[in-house]
């Protein structure tokens, strides 16, 4: 499997974050295969050549888009913490998605699917997975440190089915926004977790 290479540190003027959102801004309107050095260059109003003074190339482009989306959602489920209820971070979270360019949420997936279809590439999507599991486990452990709720099973594998619910929510909800009620699915999702861990709480 193909390595990212390690990014370079030329942050100082902002220009990374810059070159990053010109990049998302890009795929959102024309696709991931528009993302190419000349034209995320052009967008972010910077010589095409000087690009790579700040990033190795368009691979490491890709990884900050993705590394930018899983803050946002982060921001989202942290808005939604305090009150004791898991359902309230997921609204927090759903509501970056929601709030945000519906292009930027396909494109998301548009990269997924390309990154997979291209083993040098591969690494993108696993990033992008990672990241999102990464963000579900922390936000169910903050959760349950919150409530002193036990987790019916590895706070990883929770992690992984809240990846899994919001991947799959989000598609329908962009697919279908008249008869996806994320709302509901959303509290269906936290009531079982609650209940599950509940009864685990109890058991010991």
């Amino acid at each position: 499997m193909s390595e990212p290479r390690a990014p370079r540190k030329r942050a100082d003027d902002g220009r990374r974050a810059e070159i990053i959102e010109a990049a998302w801004r890009l795929i959102a309107r024309e696709g991931v295969a528009a993302a190419t050095t000349r034209k995320v260059a052009q967008e972010a109003g910077v010589p095409a050549g000087s690009l790579h003074y700040w990033f190795a190339g368009m691979d490491e482009v890709l990884e900050e888009v993705v590394a930018a989306v899983a803050d946002e959602l982060r921001q989202g489920a942290e808005a939604g913490a305090g009150s004791g209820q898991l359902v309230d971070r997921l609204r927090g979270a759903f509501r970056a998605v929601r709030d945000n360019d519906p292009g930027r949420q396909l494109a998301m997936y548009e990269m997924t699917a390309w990154a997979l279809r291209k083993p040098r590439l591969a690494h993108i999507a696993q990033r992008q997975y990672a990241e999102y599991d990464r963000l579900a486990t922390k936000q169910l452990a903050a959760w349950a440190d919150e409530t002193g709720a036990e987790l019916p099973v590895d706070p990883a594998v929770a992690g992984t089915f809240i990846t899994a619910l919001f991947d799959g929510l989000t598609l329908s909800w962009l697919a279908n926004p008249e008869n996806t009620d994320v709302d509901a699915v959303l509290t269906f999702a936290s009531v079982l977790l609650e209940q599950h861990a509940s009864i685990a709480a109890q058991a010991q």
